[in-house]
């Protein structure tokens, strides 16, 4: 058991706190063991874990040996220890530090940065994970795009949503929440591992890439267009969706080809950006192929099956803070696994 010295601390707080600290050092926070063995069944590469002992359960400490006998240095910290980070209010006991998929190399200019105590609705911009663009890359199914998203829990879930119903990659456009926070990261429930989202800082010049390339662009809007499910995807549609508050900017709706709306009930005017996205990225996965063709048989829009697609799991639209739970999950591990005495990283 070891304390863990002031500046390695201060610097995992600025890792929990600040979007610039995690794109210049190319590293986030992940908490609990579900998510670590999410990150490493992923090919993450994870370089610390540290493991409350006394509050660890056999899950937590079969996952850090996991990550030990992959590379990374473990240590054993006094309990309360992660509290003091501040990734969540109730921490579990085990927290890891792991490489952000391609660097979180920045190329553009990011302005805005939040407060500490915001700091997961902070502008992260263009080119946080290096991936080829859009316009040069082989597109093999529709895309998600995501404008000026500022909620992580909405980016946790729309990353979440485009997993489970198949899309071939998510790109957060415009002044977006940064995705490899904490908060993020947990309403993701492990799906900005296996699907890592690409950063694009000039949306309309983006997206207008998109259209002159001959992309399908779709946006939805009340009463406008066609309802969803009459709608024909095309197999590289590109499906934008917009701030919770603002929806699309002006200057992105001249970007948009077609329009589509969602029919609502009684006196609802809108649904939350997530639950849109759901329903339109599972209509265009049922229309392209992907499910079951028994699922034609259901009522037009969402399929009935909602079957699970990759590793995300059923389609669940309730708040998505609630995938904070799934930290808890484990599948219990042999008892000679359990008891595995972890070597103490050396912090000098």
């Amino acid at each position: 058991m070891q304390a863990v010295p002031r500046r390695r601390l201060a610097h995992l707080q600025r890792l929990a706190q600040h979007p610039a600290e995690r794109r210049k050092s190319g590293q986030f926070l992940i908490e609990g063991a579900v998510l670590l063995n999410d990150a490493l069944n992923a090919g993450l590469h994870v370089n610390e874990v540290l493991l409350e002992r006394g509050r660890a359960g056999d899950a937590e400490k079969a996952a850090a040996e996991r990550a030990r006998r992959e590379g990374a240095v473990c240590a054993e910290v006094a309990d309360e220890t992660l509290a003091r980070v501040g990734a969540s209010v109730t921490p579990p006991p085990i927290l890891a530090v792991a490489g952000i998929p391609g660097g979180g190399v920045s190329v553009g200019r990011h302005s805005g940065e939040a407060s500490d105590e915001h700091a997961d609705g902070a502008v992260a911009s263009a080119g946080e994970e290096a991936v080829a663009s859009m316009e040069g890359a082989e597109v093999e199914g529709f895309s998600l795009v995501a404008v000026e998203i500022a909620d992580p829990s909405n980016a946790g879930a729309l990353l979440r949503c485009a997993e489970g119903a198949g899309a071939s990659e998510v790109v957060f456009a415009g002044n977006c929440v940064d995705t490899w926070g904490p908060k993020v990261v947990r309403a993701s429930a492990g799906s900005v591992f296996r699907i890592p989202p690409r950063r694009e800082l000039d949306a309309a010049a983006f997206l207008q890439g998109l259209k002159q390339s001959g992309r399908q662009v779709i946006a939805t809007a009340a009463d406008r267009g066609n309802p969803y499910y009459e709608f024909s995807y095309d197999k590289e549609a590109v499906i934008l969706m917009g701030n919770e508050t603002h929806g699309l900017p002006e200057a992105i709706e001249s970007c948009v080809t077609d329009w589509v709306h969602i029919p609502l009930s009684g006196s609802t005017e809108s649904l939350n950006v997530a639950m849109a996205a759901a329903i339109i990225c599972f209509e265009a996965r049922r229309q392209l192929g992907s499910i079951d063709a028994s699922s034609k048989n259901t009522p037009p829009g969402l399929a009935a099956e909602m079957s699970q697609s990759g590793s995300s799991g059923s389609l669940n639209l309730k708040n998505t803070k609630a995938s904070e739970d799934n930290q808890q999950r484990e599948s219990k591990t042999d008892s000679a696994e359990n008891e595995v005495q972890l070597p103490v990283g050396d912090y000098r």
